[in-house]
């Protein structure tokens, strides 16, 4: 962290804020720990503080933490606020920095900021997972299921219900349960019954974060063996470049995030998890 000569350090502070608001992360200590605090950060959660209080800038090569943290792509609108309230402050202030940018940032085209309804989505429906939750729901194939199940569902379950519901042994669940209950995402109640401590709200992986990988690929193997029948499909070959597919990408991320519009987390006649994902792949020159 670095904080260099003394200058109004707000606009990068107050910037960071609003974009830690708006990712879901309702406190600047949940934003730090759920990204695994100094696993992720090359700095002290005092630090960070320091920054969000605009008593301090982060050195540049930080700042990719911060936006990995975020989960912000690069084209979305709030990262380009980000980076702009950060030159700012580097620069001494808005009037310097207005003068130095305005030929490199004035006109360029950008992505529009997060739509409103994504927006309450990500700050009242989302839980962001930190890695240590995130690898006790990701250990096993059992784990994630149980995990999917509670935290899908409004009810409470024992472990010999939850089992058989899934098609799963009922020691394996109790041992999936276990891991769950550990890592503090499912409760025990009175009476032997498991239930997510998060009710009605949707997961978002760390997925993003340095040495996560491993947990995601195991989640893609429990889906691919899954199976089950496709629902849709829609394809188009179009011929773009790499700068407009990056601002199209910003556009199917919303339109899958929209999916939990249509989520249920009560039974309901044929419910069943539906696996809704995207893709945009680069097949020839041209």
């Amino acid at each position: 962290m670095g904080t260099g000569k003394k200058r109004n350090l707000g606009a990068f502070a107050a910037s960071l804020v609003k974009a830690r608001s708006t990712a879901g992360f309702d406190s600047a200590y949940k934003f730090y720990h759920k990204n695994g605090g100094r696993r992720h950060f090359p700095f002290t959660f005092f630090h960070y503080t320091r920054v969000e209080k605009g008593l301090a800038l982060p050195d540049p090569a930080a700042l990719g933490r911060i936006f990995t943290g975020l989960r912000l792509l690069p084209t979305q609108g709030e990262a380009r606020e980000l980076i702009l309230s950060y030159l700012k402050d580097m620069l001494g202030g808005a009037q310097a920095a207005d003068e130095l940018l305005a030929p490199l940032f004035g006109s360029t085209a950008e992505a529009g900021p997060l739509p409103d309804s994504m927006k309450w989505m990500r700050q009242h429906a989302f839980v962001h997972l930190s890695p240590e939750e995130f690898f006790a729901v990701s250990g096993s194939e059992d784990s994630y299921w149980c995990a999917e199940a509670l935290c899908s569902d409004q009810g409470a379950w024992t472990a010999e219900d939850l089992a058989a519901r899934l098609s799963i042994k009922p020691a394996a669940a109790l041992k999936a349960l276990a891991a769950l209950l550990k890592c503090g995402l499912v409760v025990k109640d009175r009476g032997g019954k498991y239930k997510c401590r998060h009710d009605g709200k949707f997961f978002i992986y760390p997925g993003r974060l340095e040495g996560m990988g491993k947990g995601l690929d195991a989640i893609k193997s429990y889906w691919e063996k899954a199976g089950g029948k496709q629902f849709f499909e829609r394809q188009m070959l179009v011929r773009s470049d790499p700068r407009s597919m990056a601002n199209y990408r910003l556009a199917l991320s919303y339109a899958v995030d929209g999916s939990h519009a249509y989520a249920t987390h009560a039974a309901a006649e044929g419910s069943a998890f539906y696996l809704v994902r995207t893709e945009i792949k680069e097949v020839k020159k041209f």
